[in-house]
């Protein structure tokens, strides 16, 4: 755990005329040292930055890196089950991988300027003759490039609770020039280790390889072995580590156009439109009543509503349960999509959802109670939402006829919306055979909030006589048949609106859909049926993305450790887009590791090294190559 907060306020003390930053490090230096800890970084700043705007659309850079977190980072990604073909023809996906893998930088790691390799020296040297008390981590400074070693970073690693407080590891990182990946050998990189290391050393025969293979523009499989000694290749060992990495662009919620779950994710949206309509009626706003934002294209007149509710309700209709044949889960998608729908609340949330306003959908509920006070209903409602209760206890004549008023007919329809996406996705995971979704124990609240929204316990203001006229219902109050009908059935709560609740859903399943998403890109991609179960889990137990986040994310990250032998064939037969080679030597005094990292682009912004610049590089197989030294006294 780093903790160097008193190192850092040393620093900007010290050295005013330096920019320093206490926070998570550069991506570059992610890729080289392999943490995510906290670091002091010394650097330049540039004030005129000059971010070009293809640039600034891709801002999130994912370089094949990192066992910095074994946890699934994952929040969706919509795509067409199709062929590799087919896809690497789509102009999405030809966009997503020329900014993927350029290794695209944020605008932060492109205002972090170098310093003159011996400025950052000074900055060092300066800290270690210091007599101050010393935390823990690692200080890094990044350097121009143009000394006779082309170093590019400097490292220096503090650590309390050594015997020797005054014990630092030093680390260099050079610029070890542009080579095709066929010319280089593990060999070469040995002799490069020993020279630096020298002979009073001790070669460790134990070497780590990490290759990164990408088997499509968006999946890249990063393979981890440790190999002995001196005649050894770069041959992936059959017992290598398999990591999954995969990652490509929502784009604000454009993703849907291009995924076969499209009608899913709108269905999800429509829930959220609801609940921004409640809100709004719940806080008086005049826009919680206004035409065309829930039900898009497919509004329908009230009266053509009203034939579709009477049928539903009391019309003998012969509808055949669909029945599902197992199959791939982008067929299963379909299936369900087309389901024959034989719920009643279903069939009643599908046909309210054509009307138009709210005037329509009052008025359509309304027509809804007194069918089933007044007719002869012969299709029950069954699935146990309050509407379903309602409709039920004025069948049995057990309630007399309900007043809605405020945000109430939305309330009702919104609880419908999410018992219909529930039962769609637990269709599609369980016939599919993937996972057994439990909405019961993924709704729970993971963090107790005690301090609730003025919305939560119904207390919010109602519009009923400011917009519409008639007598106002408060959030919590119970309907109470009036005079004689008092005495048929207890009062039923007719508005049941949680704020934080409903939140919660929304984050819940926008989770499970964008979940359903990366396994339509894994079965199109890789289709490995046994890893599904895995992924699901994973991604299930991590705490949800909000509905606003996930719908603005630029892209997403899916990564995962697998045991499959498939992929190491597949991975064994494609040219790696970056390798990290790690050896060490040791004698009584010192250790001296190297990392040898190489990736198909340069990992530190090409800009701020003009020198590094080559231009005749159009082979796909070359490398940029990097060494990292790393110093510690023993």
């Amino acid at each position: 755990m780093s903790d160097l907060a008193n190192v850092y306020q040393l620093f900007r003390s010290k050295f005013e005329e330096n920019d320093f930053q206490y926070y998570f490090p550069p991506s570059y230096i992610r890729s080289l040292a392999e943490s995510d800890e906290k670091i002091i970084f010394a650097f330049r700043k540039i004030h005129s930055t000059i971010i070009s705007p293809e640039i600034d659309m891709v801002r999130v850079k994912r370089s094949p890196k990192s066992n910095g977190s074994n946890n699934l980072d994952l929040t969706g990604s919509p795509l067409k089950d199709m062929s590799f073909e087919e896809f690497e023809e789509m102009n999405l996906s030809k966009e997503f991988n020329e900014h993927n893998v350029q290794n695209l930088w944020s605008p932060d790691e492109e205002a972090y300027g170098p310093l003159s390799t011996d400025k950052a020296r000074s900055i060092l040297q300066n800290f270690i003759s210091l007599e101050s008390g010393i935390g823990r981590g690692s200080i890094w400074t990044l350097c121009c490039g143009t000394d006779s070693d082309r170093t590019v970073l400097l490292q220096l690693s503090i650590n309390a609770a050594s015997n020797n407080p005054r014990q630092f590891t030093r680390g260099v990182v050079r610029f070890s020039g542009v080579q095709s990946s066929n010319s280089i050998s593990l060999g070469q990189l040995i002799d490069n280790h020993r020279r630096r290391a020298g002979e009073a050393m001790k070669f460790n025969p134990k070497i780590h390889i990490q290759q990164w293979c990408k088997l499509c523009p968006q999946i890249t499989v990063r393979l981890s072995w440790h190999t002995m000694g001196e005649g050894s290749t770069f041959a992936i060992e059959h017992n290598a580590r398999v990591r999954l990495s995969q990652e490509f662009p929502v784009n604000n919620g454009a993703f849907a156009r291009f995924s076969p779950a499209e009608y899913f994710w709108q269905q999800l949206q429509r829930l959220a439109l609801m609940r921004e309509k409640i809100m709004d009626i719940r806080a008086n706003r005049e826009s919680g009543y206004a035409r065309n934002d829930v039900c898009g294209d497919d509004e329908m007149d009230l009266e053509y509503v009203k034939q579709k509710v009477n049928n539903i309700l009391s019309s003998f209709l012969a509808v055949e349960p669909t029945t599902y044949s197992p199959s791939r889960i982008a067929d299963m998608v379909s299936q369900v999509q087309n389901r024959n729908l034989t719920d009643v609340m279903e069939r009643l949330y599908e046909a309210l959802t054509l009307c138009s306003n709210y005037d329509d959908l009052k008025a359509a509920i309304d027509y809804i109670f007194h069918l089933s006070t007044h007719s002869n209903i012969v299709n029950v409602p069954t699935n146990g939402t309050r509407f379903a209760q309602l409709i039920l206890a004025m069948i049995q004549d057990r309630l007399a006829i309900p007043y809605l008023t405020g945000s109430e007919p939305y309330e009702l329809l919104l609880e419908c919306g999410f018992n219909k996406l529930m039962n769609d996705y637990k269709t599609i995971f369980t016939e599919s055979g993937v996972y057994e979704l439990e909405f019961e124990k993924l709704f729970q609240p993971q963090v107790t909030n005690t301090r609730k929204s003025r919305y939560a316990t119904g207390n919010g203001p109602q519009a009923g006589d400011s917009h519409h006229g008639g007598k106002q219902s408060g959030a919590t109050h119970l309907f109470q048949p009036a005079g004689e009908d008092r005495g048929r059935e207890k009062s039923i709560l007719l508005s049941n609106f949680d704020e934080d609740e409903v939140k919660l859903r929304l984050n819940r399943l926008a989770q499970v859909h964008l979940l359903l998403e990366h396994l339509l890109l894994l079965e199109s991609a890789v289709d490995v049926p046994s890893i599904y179960g895995r992924v699901c889990e994973l991604y299930l137990a991590r705490p949800p993305y909000s509905y606003g986040e996930v719908y603005n994310r630029k892209t997403d990250l899916l990564e995962f450790e697998m045991d499959e032998f498939m992929l190491l064939r597949k991975a064994d037969q494609l040219l790696p887009c970056a390798r990290r080679v790690t050896m060490s030597s040791t004698n009584l005094l010192q250790k001296l590791e190297t990392v040898f990292y190489q990736n198909g682009r340069p990992i530190l912004p090409e800009r701020l090294y003009p020198q590094f610049e080559c231009k005749e590089v159009d082979n796909k197989h070359m490398f940029w190559c990097y060494e990292y030294d790393r110093i510690e006294r023993l």
